[in-house]
């Protein structure tokens, strides 16, 4: 690392000197948590470019997969925590699930839609990580919202199965709840996506020397691969965490 580099890394860590002076006038109290939230927010993503500096300097099929692997069942276990759940017989489905949808999801994009290489590290990472963050927010919400209308209208799907009607249909409104849980703020953040997050990944991708009309057509696809990965994740959690959160006679377990 030379001089010059760590100039420029001193000149943006100035930057920082405008929001903690308003929290030292303000709000004295949230200047240190502030502090160890930009230091944490620095080590991870130190971290995180020396993964994929490993990942794309040996560019190893196997490798990627791994590190795939390895990130679905981290994910998973966040997924849990912020669910509430401490179930650990939740997380192989859970991490399944993520590594399935978004590995399928991916490959469709990166083969078929992109045609590029789909185990080049250079395009396999980005594509799974953009798929894989945006999946777990999703399933964080939907699969909140499917537990908890299962337990708080248990009664309604005891009526739904004991007037005869199979697992799958007497699931089926709580499914529609967890679906719905997570499309409504998605078609909400499409809506006005243009204003928000998609400026800041457009100005990424113009200076990584894309053209206009690429980096649209690649911020496009990636949209409809979020949207269609969070929603396949969502189904596969459901119906691989089936015999975890009910028992052989239909009864659900997970309180």
């Amino acid at each position: 690392m030379n001089t010059r580099l760590l100039l420029h890394i001193f000149l943006a860590l100035l930057l920082f000197l405008i929001p903690a002076g308003a929290l030292y006038w303000l709000e004295r109290k949230k200047l240190v948590k502030f502090c160890v939230v930009i230091v944490r927010m620095a080590v991870q993503l130190l971290v995180l470019s020396l993964m994929v500096w490993v990942l794309i300097k040996f560019n190893k099929p196997w490798l990627s997969i791994v590190w795939l692997m390895v990130m679905s069942i981290l994910a998973s276990w966040l997924v849990l925590k912020r669910c509430g759940l401490r179930s650990r017989e939740l997380m192989p489905p859970v991490a399944l699930s993520l590594l399935v949808g978004v590995f399928l999801v991916g490959c469709w994009l990166l083969g078929v839609v992109m045609s590029v290489r789909i185990f080049d590290a250079h395009w396999f990472v980005p594509v799974m990580a953009l798929l894989l963050g945006h999946s777990v927010s999703m399933l964080i919400r939907g699969l909140s919202t499917y537990l908890s209308a299962l337990n708080a209208d248990e009664l309604q799907y005891e009526f739904y199965s004991g007037n005869g009607l199979t697992h799958l249909k007497a699931l089926q409104p709580f499914i529609r709840r967890a679906l719905l849980a997570v499309l409504m703020p998605t078609m909400a953040n499409l809506s006005v996506l243009a204003l928000t997050s998609m400026p800041l990944l457009l100005c990424g991708l113009l200076l990584g020397g894309l053209t206009p009309v690429n980096a649209f057509l690649l911020m496009f696809f990636m949209v409809t691969g979020c949207v269609s990965a969070s929603i396949l994740v969502l189904g596969l959690t459901i119906l691989l965490a089936d015999r975890t959160l009910f028992d052989k006679f239909g009864k659900l377990k997970t309180k």
